[in-house]
């Protein structure tokens, strides 16, 4: 894995900064500690950065990297797993290689095919092209969004990098939050894509690239992810294919020259994960956990028994980490200063430390993100079409009269947010309230009535829910195009990332993906259970007490440490005068929060936890300009 940055003008008359994009490679060194490399164009307007950790061709995969004349240079972050077979047929076609890594296979596959070859691209990336001849910069990011990949565009140059602080330290200037983004934080924990928490910078869409030159910008789509398989396909072939292409992008996923392991929990996914490594590798797979059971929060937290279960079922090499209160509540200020983008998810906490446990071991880990969104593994799905199906949403009286019953009720958040989108007519509103963290009413007095930001969010909402289209495929893809792009699949790559670990995600294969996508959505959610056909592929690999438990995720007993641990923290940080003093939020409904939370009348954790979050978040990066 590795860190990207560049500056291109769109004029001769203005250079590239070579001390910008230098300091913008080192503020991506956690990303790459093995080589450092840089390129600057004959003209000195383009100037790339790059910092590489060695994972293919250790010796001769430098970057940036050149075609044969050196007219085409590249600077990649990640991985391309179907690269020895675009390697052979591209000699084939009388391209020359000098290296065996995947690198230099897009190079020759963009003087080849130009960016419609990057749709044939199997694997994770966002890299950078300078086309020397045609005077044109290529910027590209991998279909499902694995990689990150931030961008800046004026009316005189364009600016990049694969993470925000980078990129600000090379606009050299801090730029303005964006008050659409910040609501949008608010309601989801994360800011949907292709915006971003700051004003005018974007995130590049997954399956995109972005052509730059002389005359500006202008962007292209290679890839949308659409639905594939084959007609008249059933049920039984479609669990079957699903399998076959499982195994195909783990084995494919397998590939490097460093010490590789997995992530596991003893959920159905990372078992799977597991079950198919051991297949393909046989004994020696290295595994890692974190036992949760110091904590102190509810049982479901702990899942000691079920990954040491599962590590003694398929003969790992197992390392797991005890982690206290302390040590969680001690990386905190760790964890927010990698995230880069505020994303208010605590699960960023564990993933940071099972991530620095695995790193030293490993260079490469295999991670589960995708298969919940891809077959339909949230309890909330099952009870959005029981919701649908009885048409609860058409009676608002009788709802509303359960709002106001729970609302008298200690600790029934959850339920009133779910009465709450219940009410809802529109299925993507109805969808946003499921995951929603403040309701629109508290945002707007947060954020002392700006916006609307509700109906903004909405907006972008709305064209996943076709009227008389598959209800669970809907949204299953709008939150695989939302939440799993800007929240989870950051999470996984900034907490690894933070130690120089690359995680992989085979469930993200994007021929898996359009496989899942032309499913029908009965076929994976039922009313009793979610991931149908899914268990069904599983069947075989993994153990059936794996696949018949009951679905635990990443949680913390933050309650429970915002009235111990961290009680001093939040009544300082989220104190009328740092209110004030950050300018982000009303002080009064946040105080209320605290107050209601503190006193054990309501849990508001979560909230206080996204609260917490950003206004730590807004102190860190008041020197990111100034590249320290």
């Amino acid at each position: 894995m590795c860190g990207i940055c560049g500056e291109f003008n769109f004029s001769g008359d203005r250079k590239a900064d070579p001390v910008k994009v230098r300091t913008m490679a080192g503020l991506l060194a956690h990303r790459g500690p093995d080589q450092e490399g840089f390129y600057f164009s004959g003209d000195q307007r383009l100037g790339f950065g790059h910092r590489r950790l060695n994972i293919i061709d250790l010796s001769f995969g430098n970057q940036p990297m050149k075609n044969e004349d050196g007219k085409v240079v590249i600077i990649f972050n990640g991985e391309i797993y179907n690269f020895p077979e675009l390697r052979e047929e591209l000699i084939q076609k009388g391209h020359r290689f000098t290296t065996k890594c995947d690198t230099e296979v897009i190079i020759h596959l963009f003087e080849q095919e130009g960016p419609a070859g990057f749709r044939r691209l199997v694997g994770m990336f966002a890299f950078a092209i300078w086309d020397e001849k045609s005077g044109k910069l290529v910027l590209a990011r991998d279909p499902v969004g694995i990689k990150p990949l931030f961008y800046f565009a004026d009316a005189g140059r364009l600016v990049f990098a694969s993470e925000l602080r980078a990129l600000v330290a090379g606009l050299g200037h801090l730029p303005a939050l964006s008050e659409p983004a910040l609501g949008s934080y608010l309601m989801l924990q994360y800011v949907p894509g292709p915006e971003t928490i700051f004003a005018g910078v974007k995130k590049l869409e997954p399956g995109s690239y972005l052509i730059a030159d002389s005359s500006g910008v202008r962007p292209g789509k290679f890839n949308n992810l659409e639905a594939m398989n084959e007609p008249g396909m059933g049920e039984a072939r479609a669990t079957e294919e699903v399998k076959e292409l499982l195994s195909e992008s783990v084995r494919s996923q397998l590939i490097a020259d460093v010490p590789l392991g997995a992530f596991l929990s003893g959920g159905i996914d990372s078992s799977t994960i597991v079950a198919l490594m051991k297949k393909f590798k046989g004994q020696g797979v290295q595994t890692f956990s974190v036992d949760f059971s110091a904590l102190g929060g509810a049982s479901e937290v702990n899942e000691t028994y079920w990954s040491k279960f599962a590590a003694e079922y398929f003969s790992t090499d197992h390392h797991r980490l005890s982690v206290s209160a302390q040590d969680a509540i001690g990386c905190l200020d760790t964890v927010i200063a990698h995230l880069d983008e505020p994303v208010a998810d605590p699960a960023c906490i564990p993933t940071y430390l099972i991530s620095k446990l695995a790193r030293t071991q490993v260079t490469v880990v295999l991670s589960g993100e995708g298969a919940d969104e891809l077959f339909g593994g949230y309890l909330r799905y099952r009870l959005e079409r029981l919701t649908a199906a009885l048409s609860l949403f058409a009676f608002p009286p009788a709802l509303g009269l359960a709002e106001k019953i729970a609302a008298r009720l200690p600790h029934t958040r959850r339920i009133r947010k779910a009465l709450r989108a219940m009410g809802e007519k529109s299925d993507s509103a109805r969808h946003v309230l499921w995951a929603s963290v403040f309701p629109p009413g508290q945002i707007a007095e947060l954020l002392a009535g700006k916006g609307p930001f509700f109906e903004k969010l909405l907006e972008q909402f709305d064209g996943y829910f076709v009227p008389g289209g598959d209800h669970i495929n809907q949204m299953l893809e709008a939150d695989f195009r939302t939440w799993l792009a800007d929240d989870l699949l950051v999470k996984v790559d900034r907490m690894s990332m933070a130690v120089s670990l690359e995680a992989r995600v085979p469930y993200l294969d994007h021929r898996l993906v359009q496989m899942a996508f032309a499913l029908p959505g009965q076929w994976k959610i039922g009313f009793l259970s979610g991931k149908k056909i899914f268990k069904r592929a599983a069947g075989g690999l993994i153990p059936p007490e794996i696949i018949a438990r009951k679905k635990a995720g990443f949680t913390l007993p933050l309650g429970k440490w915002f009235r111990g641990e961290l009680r001093e923290l939040i009544q300082d940080r989220l104190s009328e005068s740092e209110l004030k003093r950050a300018g982000l939020f009303e002080p009064a409904p946040v105080l209320r929060l605290v107050s209601g939370h503190l006193s054990g009348r309501e849990d508001n954790s979560q909230q206080l936890y996204s609260l917490l979050l950003l206004q730590i978040w807004r102190d860190k990066i008041k020197d990111w300009a100034g590249g320290t």
